[in-house]
């Protein structure tokens, strides 16, 4: 359970995608795939992070990343049965809240992504969405008041830097030799 919750957390895959992700595409530290619902390829880099928990997986005869613990493919059903109880334990030892879904970590990788200022665009590509808005839908919630911030800090110079730019200074103001001086 672990090692597919490391999977889904650190690339955004879809449950559904990540039960049924391949041995075989994962290659030369690139996970390469095509996203169920929507048919979009993907290419996920495979982080340090996840490389260790891919490595302390036991190793097993699936021809899928994940497998069970007698070392065979996860059914759909099968998973989400195990994830209940380890979800259902976890919220009675006060570790996490009640509602946490396996679909809701996607929500959670786009909008930590969108917090450290990721564009719709990028996050789009990472989770194998057609078109930006989804990204925009799935990181709705992302906090960016620090962002917002920096982006304040860059306006705020740039404003000053272009007021200094448009007003001449007051030795550099000389008479129009050309006017009345009556």
């Amino acid at each position: 359970m672990r090692v597919a919750l490391a999977l889904m957390m650190n690339t955004g895959l879809d449950p559904s995608d990540a039960l049924r992700l391949r041995n075989d595409q994962v290659d030369d530290g690139t996970i390469w795939g095509v996203r169920g619902k929507t048919g979009e390829e993907v290419a996920i880099p495979v982080s340090p992070t996840l490389k260790a928990a891919l490595d302390r997986m036991p190793k097993h005869e699936a021809e899928t990343v994940l497998s069970n613990s007698r070392g065979e493919a996860w059914t759909y059903n099968g998973f989400s049965t195990v994830w209940h109880r380890f979800k259902t334990a976890l919220e009675n030892e006060g570790l996490i809240e009640k509602g946490l879904t396996l679909k809701g970590l996607r929500h959670t990788v786009a909008t930590t992504l969108r917090e450290a200022g990721l564009d719709e665009r990028r996050i789009a590509d990472l989770l194998g969405q057609k078109t930006p808005s989804m990204a925009r839908h799935y990181s709705r919630s992302a906090n960016l008041a620090d962002k917002n911030r920096e982006t304040m800090a860059t306006l705020e110079e740039e404003n000053r830097r272009r007021a200094e730019s448009v007003k001449p200074s007051q030795k550099s103001v000389k008479p129009d030799r050309n006017e009345d001086q009556s």
